[in-house]
């Protein structure tokens, strides 16, 4: 794993986006195996890069704040402001296929299965079964939807504008978006807190918007729940159930402990995620977007690895698995997808 990641990083590491002030953030990095290493400042991308290909670190961090002294203890960087980010995440996402790609694994004796994880192990009886997620065409569009739900509050209600708005493929089974706008960058936690609530629609009343000739206002959530009112059948109604529609229509379920947080270190873009060996990258079309193809950068070499136990899954137009304890040969960047995620490893 570290060999292609160091290969990466040596050959594309161009693709990795210079943040704003560089000096003046806080950079971390997960080596393969170990835990967390943060504090880290660079003057610039050449010894940012210089140190990718040199560590080839399974993750790689960078703050969204800015700090007088970035490599000092959180107490004495003395925080500057920070960059508001949003996380939109396929697992935060009701939809009915989840059923169908919940699977369960056992660490003990990597033996796994479908469905929701049993008390014990039937295989090694083991009481540390772990529930696993996967992700499909479905979960993943649904996702797409809810980041564009979060656009349209950006632009339509807080006036950002477009083209500040960045967006990425956090290189697993979401997005994040990364806000150029000023006027955030020194709010802090409570102010981003309402941000989060406004957003996913937390304390919504639409008894209380409206005014006794029972018009809504033509803004913000307003506008919403006229036109979700206008599109329904059914004569409106002031309750709970009809509250909660509007809400589950229109809001953003963004983790809200991701965008509250102004001192976080977030996946730098262009870096390769620890957990599938897939890229951050940036989505200049979400509607065209492919997240099972666009982000699978490393190389098609097949690496020969023993399996423990996989669902199926499909990257790059092609299906892979089911897999039960078989060594089978893999691209490259099936291989590292699996093993990175811990069901299996290099077989020898």
């Amino acid at each position: 794993m570290r060999r292609v990641y160091r290969e990466y990083y040596f050959n594309h590491h161009d693709v990795v986006e210079t943040p704003s002030k560089i000096s003046s953030r806080e950079f971390g990095y997960i080596p393969f195996g170990g835990g967390m290493i943060r504090h880290l400042s660079f003057k610039g991308m050449g010894e940012l890069a210089a140190e990718l290909v040199k560590q080839a670190p399974s993750s790689v961090y960078c703050s969204n704040a800015t700090y007088e002294r970035p490599t000092l203890q959180m107490d004495e960087k003395g925080w500057l402001g920070a960059e508001l980010i949003f996380d939109i995440d396929a697992d935060s996402i009701p939809t009915s296929c989840k059923a169908k790609h919940t699977w369960w694994s056992c660490p003990d004796c990597r033996k796994g299965g479908m469905g929701t994880k049993p008390t014990k192990c039937p295989n090694c009886k083991g009481q540390s079964v772990e529930q696993m997620h996967w992700s499909c065409r479905e979960c993943l569009n649904a996702t797409k939807e809810h980041v564009r739900r979060l656009v349209d509050f950006l632009t339509d209600d807080f006036g950002v504008r477009r083209e500040n708005i960045r967006l990425y493929f956090s290189g697993n089974r979401g997005y994040h978006a990364h806000v150029q706008d000023e006027r955030f960058e020194t709010a802090d936690s409570p102010m981003r807190t309402d941000l989060a609530n406004y957003i996913r629609g937390s304390g919504f009343n639409l008894k209380a918007m409206q005014d006794k000739t029972l018009s809504l206002p033509s803004l913000g959530w307003g506008r919403r729940a006229g036109l979700f009112l206008s599109k329904s059948e059914a004569p409106m109604k002031k309750n709970q159930k009809t509250m909660e529609q509007i809400v589950d229509a229109n809001a953003a379920l963004i983790d809200e402990s991701v965008t509250t947080d102004i001192h976080r270190v977030f996946r730098m873009p262009g870096t390769l995620h620890g957990n599938s060996g897939m890229l951050k990258m940036r989505v200049d079309s979400l509607q065209s977007f492919d997240p099972q193809a666009q982000p699978v950068v490393l190389g098609e070499e097949p690496v020969k690895v023993k399996v423990n136990y996989a669902p199926e899954f499909y990257l790059k137009g092609r299906k892979f698995g089911p897999y039960d304890s078989v060594s089978v040969s893999l691209p490259t960047y099936a291989a590292v997808f699996l093993v990175a995620r811990g069901l299996g490893g290099v077989a020898g």
